[in-house]
């Protein structure tokens, strides 16, 4: 018994041993990690901004520590619109860093620009976590322009629609009642839009043969007439839809 009772405690000793080994070895390791995966923000017209990025360490440093950060080459922000640190500090008592990103409306237009962040050779005795993604927009400034449009008794084949940069549809509208014989109708939208942009303004007539004789439209802007056009555009003999674009801008 009493050997069986030894053989345990040397089991028992070699158990424990091994576990304060494994504790020594986890509590030495050390992380680095962004404190979110995407921060988002916008950017004013001719304007800036900064975004605050957070970057945490496992356990409160003893001293300052440094990482250097590199902008990953899967970014697709605008060239000139951004400005990053290439390092951030966590200082001695702390777990926190705070890396201050500049943003600018530099080259932004239209669109999502995406700045993708990573460590870039982590201090020694650090790990690192996945990078983080800045995303930024210009925010829009609204305009407020006026679609005016006349067509003849064949107003379910009449439509419209108006997309941005990027293609996509902002404003539409189509399908109107048909009326008896001899008639026409007009109608006066107003839209929305995003002022220093470019869209393009799509008519369409489902039969092809035009908004008949009245047919017209006129897209005015702050007292501008940005885009005007007739029925003659939409018009191919009835042989199948037909539509007429027009870009313009809202400068």
């Amino acid at each position: 018994m009493k050997k069986i009772a030894n053989i345990f405690l040397i089991l028992f000793s070699i158990i424990l041993f091994q576990n304060c080994e494994e504790d020594q070895f986890e509590s030495s390791l050390q992380f680095v990690t962004f404190g979110d995966t995407t921060y988002s923000t916008g950017v004013d017209v001719a304007g800036s901004t900064t975004v605050d990025v957070i970057v945490y360490t496992s356990k409160i440093v003893s001293s300052d520590v440094t990482f250097n950060v590199a902008v990953a080459t899967s970014s697709n922000a605008a060239p000139g619109s951004y400005t990053v640190p290439g390092s951030v500090t966590v200082p001695s008592g702390s777990n926190k860093g705070t890396l201050t990103v500049a943003l600018s409306d530099v080259n932004l237009g239209i669109g999502v620009n995406k700045l993708v962040l990573n460590f870039d050779s982590v201090t020694e005795g650090y790990g690192s976590g996945g990078s983080t993604t800045v995303e930024y927009i210009q925010n829009c400034n609204e305009v407020t322009g006026t679609l005016a449009l006349a067509f003849d008794r064949w107003g379910s084949e009449v439509s419209w629609n108006i997309k941005d940069a990027l293609g996509g549809v902002v404003a539409s509208g189509g399908g109107y009642p048909d009326t008896g014989s001899g008639t026409s109708k007009t109608d006066v939208i107003s839209v929305t839009l995003c002022a220093g942009r470019t869209y393009t303004l799509t008519t369409t007539d489902a039969y092809g043969d035009g908004w008949g004789a009245v047919g017209n439209y006129t897209l005015t802007i702050g007292g501008v007439v940005k885009v005007t056009g007739d029925s003659s555009l939409m018009d191919n003999g009835g042989t199948g839809a037909i539509s007429a674009t027009a870009t313009f801008n809202t400068n």
